[in-house]
């Protein structure tokens, strides 16, 4: 796909479009990734049914790392952050009535603008969220994480490379970008997410929210994914837990994640007509 930029009010972002249909997806990464963790969903996303944006949230790929001061601070790299620079970029890009999927911190950051503009989306989807009532962190991580950070290759967590299908050229990709990461993204995304307390307001959101999880996530937990699920309202709450599956489903799983976000799509579409009749 080729890569276009999109001024998202203080930052240039990068993201990336496919397909012309009528129902649009917007796709949005986790904490240390990049839009290249989507590759095996997209490739299986019919180009003549949906039209997809996937972004590099600020710090990813080729967008924008630094404030427009041209100094990184940890500030730069939260869901708060996050949330409105997806706000603006879907903004400038005149997009609504779009379905919106977040991944990991992905997932805190799509809830995080729901909760402020869910007139402008028909559907929202949490992948295997980071806890959205966040979660203590261990004395001295900080220091654990720089030092981490030092080593020849950048840490790694349950990305789905394990799958029989993921390629070389494909762990090389997300890895490269991973390892251009500044450090204030890791440690600020970090803090972030530890303080995270969305939780108790998800029943705020009335739009028809899918949340999807892998029994086997031990990055998030599933108790924290159901707990999500539990929080919202349930007349449009909906779940799909993968057996056998961990924390990257859009990996892992994309063939069975892009029918799954296209069926919601439509359903999200025709709900919200209902709706407004």
């Amino acid at each position: 796909m080729e890569s276009k930029f999109v001024q998202a009010g203080p930052v240039r972002l990068q993201y990336f479009e496919q397909g012309h249909g009528p129902n649009t997806l917007v796709l949005v990464h986790g904490y240390a990734s990049s839009a290249a963790i989507w590759r095996y969903t997209l490739e299986n996303l019919s180009e003549g049914r949906f039209r997809v944006i996937v972004l590099n949230n600020r710090g990813a790929g080729e967008s924008d790392r630094a404030s427009s001061d041209g100094q990184f601070n940890e500030k730069d790299y939260l869901v708060e952050t996050f949330a409105d620079d997806l706000f603006n970029a879907t903004e400038a890009l005149g997009l609504e009535g779009y379905t919106l999927v977040g991944h990991s911190m992905g997932g805190a950051t799509v809830t995080r603008f729901a909760l402020e503009h869910q007139d402008r989306i028909k559907g929202l989807v949490l992948m295997n969220p980071a806890p959205l009532m966040g979660r203590a962190l261990p004395d001295g991580w900080e220091k654990e994480l720089r030092e981490s950070l030092q080593a020849p290759k950048p840490p790694v967590r349950d990305m789905g490379f394990n799958a029989a299908h993921v390629t070389e050229d494909f762990k090389q990709a997300v890895m490269a970008d991973i390892s251009r990461n500044p450090v204030e993204r890791f440690i600020g995304g970090r803090r972030s997410m530890a303080e995270l307390k969305l939780r108790d307001r998800l029943d705020e959101i009335n739009v028809p929210t899918l949340v999807i999880g892998g029994d086997r996530d031990t990055t998030v937990g599933i108790n924290n994914i159901l707990a999500e699920f539990q929080a919202l309202p349930k007349s449009n709450r909906h779940l799909h837990i993968y057996h056998d599956i961990g924390h990257s489903p859009n990996v892992e799983v994309g063939d069975s994640v892009a029918a799954l976000l296209g069926d919601f799509s439509v359903l999200a579409g025709s709900l919200d007509l209902q709706s407004a009749r």
